[in-house]
């Protein structure tokens, strides 16, 4: 299935950033990963390589996957190695326990199958690796192909039953206020509108501004919220569990 690779394939062009800038990323690397050095490092869903160039940058050894060909370009232009998967579907070209430390930032909303691509990271992760993966804030109205599942809760849910140890939540940034009502400003033919568009855009920076002096972010009012994992290894999936334990003949079904 060739679907994202068709969707995603010129997604980077261009770009020598990451998108919206390096903020985001100096902060994974600096934070989260402040003490990773000499580690083996896989980031799923790289995009165009900037995160893991600066780790590789501090000591470790960096290998990226994403469905787009431009980002794999912008990766090697940077000096990483990167492989063009459908993370939804195909195998990762990769060995098990392979890496010490798999990053997933803000892609398995993108994906039409995110059981899948947990299920190949953790295939790939050591037992007791270190997994981060993030998520769109939920204020932020990233359109989404699941959208129960992409909730703090149940996200959180979701990663425990694949077999994870969640060991911090983390937000970064904030997200824009108004945005919805910013959103349809901004397609009016009419300067007022636009007008209006501009002032509710300068006090909800200003709000941000506030908050994050006097209050910090709360994680509900962050741009993207961030898990911090250890992989616990299983047996089997989280699919073919629930399959055996919903069979007709199962005593958890029949509960006896």
């Amino acid at each position: 299935m060739d679907d994202a690779k068709k969707a995603y394939g010129g997604y980077y062009k261009g770009l020598d950033t990451a998108i919206g800038g390096d903020g985001r990323f100096r902060w994974v690397s600096e934070f989260l990963l402040k003490d990773i050095a000499g580690k083996a490092v896989l980031d799923v869903g790289c995009g165009e390589g900037s995160l893991l160039r600066m780790l590789k940058e501090k000591g470790n050894s960096v290998y990226g996957i994403d469905a787009s060909e431009s980002g794999k370009k912008s990766c090697e232009e940077k000096g990483v190695e990167c492989a063009v998967v459908d993370t939804s579907s195909e195998k990762f070209p990769l060995k098990d326990d392979s890496f010490d430390v798999v990053l997933c930032l803000e892609t398995l909303e993108h994906l039409e199958n995110p059981h899948h691509c947990v299920w190949e990271m953790k295939r790939v992760l050591k037992e007791g690796g270190l997994f981060i993966a993030s998520i769109p804030g939920p204020k932020v109205c990233h359109p989404y192909i699941y959208p129960g599942l992409f909730g703090i809760k149940n996200f959180r849910e979701f990663l425990w039953a694949n077999g994870f140890k969640i060991l911090k939540v983390k937000g970064w940034g904030q997200s824009p206020a108004f945005i919805k009502m910013n959103k349809w400003l901004q397609k009016q033919d009419s300067d007022i509108a636009r007008n209006t568009a501009e002032v509710l855009h300068y006090i909800g920076r200003k709000r941000n501004m506030l908050m994050r002096k006097h209050a910090g972010t709360p994680l509900n009012f962050s741009h993207c919220v961030n898990f911090v994992c250890v992989n616990r290894k299983q047996d089997k999936t989280l699919a073919q569990r629930i399959a055996e334990e919903t069979h007709p003949g199962s005593t958890s079904r029949d509960g006896s």
